[in-house]
């Protein structure tokens, strides 16, 4: 059975989207539910607004995740099920133990 090109296409968009600790961090932060605008991201995270910003544009250009302007907060949603899944496996492998969220600390 040959897989469809396009479907390996999408998925390695999606790779390459998480394939950043930073942006791994972000997204399972996204799917916690616990945050949900870029402003929480930066107070979460410690880091400055033009990092979280970029790594935010990675993970929209790969589809993974929306952004909406609401008055003066972007609000950001994790919205491809894939991904959100992946980010279980991942926390999962991370904390086997609790199955915990990656932690908030800052990246070195």
């Amino acid at each position: 059975m040959m897989t469809d090109p396009q479907d390996l296409k999408r998925a390695a968009r999606v790779f390459k989207a998480l394939s950043h600790p930073g942006r791994l961090q972000i997204a399972c932060l996204l799917g916690s539910g616990r945050y949900s605008t870029q402003k929480d991201l930066i107070e979460a995270l410690g880091w400055p607004q033009s990092t979280v910003a970029r790594h935010v544009g990675a993970l929209r250009s790969g589809g993974l995740v929306t952004a909406c302007r609401c008055g003066t907060e972007v609000q950001l949603e994790l919205v491809e099920p894939v991904a959100q899944e992946l980010m279980g496996a991942v926390c999962e492998w991370v904390h086997p133990e609790t199955g915990e969220h990656f932690n908030h600390r800052p990246l070195t």
